[in-house]
């Protein structure tokens, strides 16, 4: 047994063992893989990728892949063009109203203002009035006020 297997190793590291399934015409017999075979037979080695036919329908086919892709590419980047100016110009747009608005209410809080003034001076005569200690001056206050009023509708019967 061990004998055989030593007769197959030693067929195994021979070369003309292959010698019947390669032929003459190997590449093995040339010492180099990559040196081409004299006659091209149907299942030779090309030297390099450059010289196979396949090669060119290969480099137009990526190229036109790439060029759909560049011109998909470039109509995307003209949507967000477009989106990117829409944006711009409803921006500008929000700007003029904010100051409109920033306008707006600078007035408004002027007139709060006034008002709270005015409010404020008017509730410390109410507080006056309210906190009179004497009934005399109350009494007094009205029966003057009674006689304002009676004034005044005279002046419009007779006017």
């Amino acid at each position: 047994m061990k004998t055989k297997m030593s007769l197959n190793r030693n067929r195994d590291n021979d070369g003309t063992a292959r010698e019947p399934l390669l032929g003459e015409e190997s590449p093995i017999h040339l010492g180099n893989v990559w040196t081409p075979t004299p006659k091209y037979t149907k299942y030779s080695k090309l030297a390099n990728q450059t010289d196979s036919p396949v090669r060119f329908d290969y480099d137009s086919d990526i190229m036109s892949v790439q060029d759909k892709m560049l011109s998909s590419q470039n109509d995307q980047l003209q949507v967000i063009s477009n989106s990117v100016g829409s944006l711009k110009t409803v921006s500008k747009q929000i700007g003029i109203e904010l100051d409109e608005q920033a306008v707006m209410l600078d007035d408004l809080n002027t007139e709060l203002e006034n008002a709270d003034s005015k409010l404020d001076s008017t509730i410390k005569k109410v507080a006056k009035v309210l906190h009179m200690n004497n009934d005399r001056r109350q009494w007094m206050a009205i029966a003057i006020l009674i006689g304002l009023l009676v004034i005044i509708l005279i002046l419009f019967v007779i006017i």
